[in-house]
C-alpha cells in the first residue's frame, strides 16, 4: 500500500524469537504466485502490530528461547524488502544446502562428544567388581558407535570440502543431514543406556545430550523430507 507493506499472520517455533531485535519473515506478496510469490521482509522490534507470544517450553535446548510471533497490520516500509520482490524461494534455496550441512556438522560433532564422555564413564564406573569397560557387550557397543562416528565424519568432511568448492548439491546435503542427525540420536540413546540410572539424571551430560539433540532430525528439514529429496533424485 503506497510506500509500505501491510503484514498479517503468525509464526511459531522461531528460534531466538524472544530476544531478537530483527526478524526476517517469509511473506506472501503475490498470493497467486505460489512458491514464486514469496518475499523476505525485515521486521524490527517496536514496529506497531508486531508482538511476541510465550517462550515455548521445549524438552531440550533450554538455554535457547523459541517463540511464537504475531503480526497484525504491521506497516513495513518498502525499503525493508530483503532481496528481490517475489524472490524469497530462490534466496532461501541458495543457502539451504549450507544450512543442512551445518546441522550435519553439529550432529557429527555432538555424537563424537557424547561417545567420548561415555567412553570415559565406562572406564571408571564399576559393576560386578570391575569397570564396565571390562564387559564384552560394553566394548562392542563402544566399538560400533566409534566406527559409525568415524564413517559419518568422513562423509561429512567430504561434503564440507565439496561445499568449499561450490559443488555441494541438495541431494548430498540431504544425505549428510539425515544420516548425521539420526546417528546423533542413536548414539545419545545408546550412551544414555550405558550410563544406567545416572543417564536419566538431568545433571549428567548424556541426559542433556539426549534431550538437546532430539530436535536435530526435525528442524532444517525432517528426516522424512531428506529421504524424499534423495529418493526423487534417484527415481525421477
Amino acid at each position: 500500500r503506497g510506500d509500505h507493506w501491510v503484514l498479517n499472520g503468525s509464526k511459531t517455533f522461531i528460534s531466538n524469537g524472544i530476544l531478537a531485535d530483527l526478524v526476517i519473515v517469509v511473506a506472501k506478496t503475490t498470493p497467486a504466485g505460489g512458491a514464486h510469490g514469496l518475499s523476505l521482509l525485515v521486521i524490527e522490534r517496536g514496529m506497531e502490530g508486531f508482538e511476541r507470544g510465550r517462550n515455548l517450553d521445549k524438552i531440550g535446548q533450554k538455554a535457547q528461547d523459541t517463540a511464537e510471533l504475531f503480526f497484525e497490520d504491521v506497516r513495513v516500509p518498502k525499503e525493508n524488502l530483503l532481496g528481490e520482490l517475489n524472490g524469497a524461494f530462490v534466496h532461501l534455496m541458495t543457502n539451504l544446502a549450507q544450512e543442512r550441512l551445518a546441522i550435519a556438522v553439529g550432529a557429527a560433532a555432538a555424537a563424537e562428544e557424547v561417545l567420548d564422555v561415555t567412553t570415559r564413564y565406562v572406564k571408571e564406573r564399576e559393576a560386578f567388581g570391575r569397570p564396565l569397560a571390562g564387559l564384552q557387550h560394553v566394548r562392542f557397543e563402544i566399538a560400533e558407535m566409534a566406527t559409525e562416528c568415524a564413517v559419518t565424519r568422513t562423509f561429512v568432511d567430504h561434503c564440507v570440502a565439496e561445499h568449499g568448492r561450490g559443488r555441494l548439491d541438495a541431494v548430498h546435503a540431504s544425505m549428510a543431514k539425515w544420516w548425521a542427525t539420526e546417528l546423533q540420536k542413536r548414539v545419545a540413546d545408546r550412551c544414555l543406556q550405558l550410563h544406567g540410572g545416572y543417564g536419566y539424571m538431568s545433571e549428567y551430560r548424556v541426559a542433556r545430550a539426549f534431550l538437546d539433540g532430539r530436535v536435530q532430525t526435525i528442524y532444517g528439514g525432517a528426516t522424512e523430507i531428506m529421504k524424499e529429496i534423495i529418493g526423487r533424485s534417484l527415481l525421477a
